[in-house]
């Protein structure tokens, strides 16, 4: 990691060479403590807290090893990753993805999406499924959440739908109801006109 600053008691002791190594001489009592607070470079995370060296000497019968000094590794790592995002979908084409209230891709004719984001490590990312325009799918509008890792990963989710049953539709007759009237002829075994 080139360029990361190495600061003592917030006074710049040099940057880090093109192989990420710097190095640095300094007088002190054994055993003492030195904080060096480490700044990486812009896109790459600091540590959080300095970086604690306790001086010794070194007893070495070899000089070229006893020259290497009190070696300490700090990591930079990128405030960034690759979060590649699978949605399946089994057999639904056509679903719009929504992120942060837009749409931003659609599953394919195999019910699958590929999307690729830019995360900070451990960040959370909500998804959502527009089912409006298939409205028996169940359940409608599914949110879900898929939570990223300190590093570059890929995030599958499958989700499954079930197709709810289409509503009845009741025939109602358009106008009021009209009276119907019925003649009910003479019975024959009555004389005359009598009816029932």
């Amino acid at each position: 990691m080139p360029g990361a600053r190495v600061l003592l008691q917030n006074n710049l002791q040099g940057t880090t060479d093109a192989q990420g190594a710097f190095r640095m001489r300094m007088a002190g009592i054994e055993g003492a403590v030195v904080a060096l607070k480490i700044e990486c470079p812009t896109g790459f995370t600091s540590p959080a807290d300095p970086i604690n060296v306790t001086l010794r000497s070194a007893v070495t019968i070899d000089r070229n090893a006893r020259a290497t000094g009190i070696e300490t590794t700090v990591q930079c790592p990128p405030d960034q990753r690759i979060a590649a995002v699978i949605v399946r979908t089994p057999n639904r084409a056509n679903l719009p993805v929504f992120y942060q209230g837009r749409e931003i891709t659609r599953t394919d004719l195999q019910g699958v999406a590929h999307m690729i984001f830019k995360v900070r490590p451990n960040e959370a990312l909500t998804l959502r499924l527009d089912t409006t325009a298939q409205p028996l799918l169940r359940p409608a509008n599914p949110t879900f959440t898929i939570n990223t890792r300190a590093s570059d990963d890929v995030y599958v989710s499958t989700l499954n739908f079930e197709e709810a049953a289409p509503p009845r539709v009741i025939h109602r007759p358009s106008g009021p109801a009209v009276p119907v009237i019925r003649r009910i002829p003479p019975s024959r075994r009555m004389g005359g006109g009598g009816f029932f």
